[in-house]
C-alpha cells in the first residue's frame, strides 16, 4: 500500500537544513542524517515501515498524549555504551496515519476505493533529544494532559509487525484527517501523480525525492 505524505513544517525545515549542510560537507554527520531520513520517509510512503524497528506510542502522567502516533527507529550513527554494547538505532521518526478522504458524487459523500490513506510525519530527532517531547510540542499538546479526541485509542488493532518483537503493534491507529490538515490532504488527493503535471504552487510536497549518492551534491506550526 502507498500513502500520501504530509510533512510537518518543523520537519520540513529540519530536512531542508540537513540538505543544506550536506551540500557543504557531503561526508559529515548532517549528510548521514539527511540520507537516513529520506530513506525512512520513502519507506513510510511505500508502506515498508516493517523494515525498521518501531513502536506505537502512548501517553503517561508526565508525558505527552501520543496515542495516535508511532515511531520508526532509524539507524544513522553507530553508538555504544561504555562497556562496548551497541545502543541501537540513533534516531526516531514520528508520524500519524489518517483515513483516505471520500469523494462527492451528485451531492453525496461516497467512499473512494482508489483513494490513498495519509501519513503525517512530524519529527526526526536523535533519541537523546526527546523525540516524544518534540512531537508533542509540534502537535500542540500539553505534557500530562490526555487529548479528548483520542479517547478510546489503545493498542491492538491492525498492527504491522516490526523486526524487534513478534506481534508488537508498530503502526499508528488510523484516524480521520484532523481539521487543521484537511486542506493539505485535499490538495494532495487532487494533485496529479508525480510526472504527469506540475502541482499547484500552494500544494505541499506529496512525494519524497530519493537522495543522490553521498558526495554529489525546529517549529511549532502544525
Amino acid at each position: 500500500m502507498r500513502y500520501l505524505l504530509i510533512l510537518h513544517k518543523g520537519l520540513r525545515a529540519d530536512v531542508d537544513a540537513l540538505s543544506a549542510a550536506r551540500e557543504q560537507d557531503p561526508q559529515g554527520d548532517a549528510a548521514k542524517e539527511y540520507v537516513a531520513v529520506i530513506k525512512a520517509l520513502i519507506a513510510l510512503q511505500e508502506g515498508r515501515e516493517a523494515e525498521y524497528g518501531g513502536k506505537r506510542l502512548t501517553s503517561g502522567p508526565s508525558s505527552y498524549d501520543l496515542r495516535d502516533c508511532a515511531e520508526l527507529k532509524v539507524p544513522v550513527f553507530d553508538e555504544y555504551k561504555d562497556d562496548g554494547w551497541p545502543l541501537g538505532p540513533s534516531h526516531r521518526l514520528t508520524y500519524r496515519e489518517f483515513d483516505p478522504l471520500p469523494r462527492v458524487e451528485d451531492g453525496r459523500v461516497v467512499a473512494d476505493p482508489d483513494a490513498q490513506p495519509y501519513r503525517h510525519v512530524v519529527a526526526f530527532v536523535h533519541r537523546a533529544d526527546d523525540p516524544a517531547a518534540v512531537t508533542g510540542d509540534r502537535l500542540g499538546r500539553t505534557r500530562g494532559l490526555l487529548e479528548p479526541e483520542l479517547h478510546g485509542l489503545g493498542g491492538g488493532e491492525r498492527p504491522s509487525v516490526g523486526p524487534q518483537r513478534e506481534g508488537a503493534p508498530t503502526t499508528p491507529h488510523r484516524i480521520p484527517v484532523p481539521g487543521d490538515l484537511l486542506k493539505a490532504a485535499q490538495i494532495l488527493r487532487d494533485s496529479p501523480p508525480a510526472g504527469t503535471a506540475p502541482k499547484p504552487a500552494a500544494a505541499p510536497q506529496a512525494n519524497v525525492s530519493r537522495p543522490s549518492a553521498p558526495g554529489t551534491s525546529k517549529s511549532k506550526d502544525r
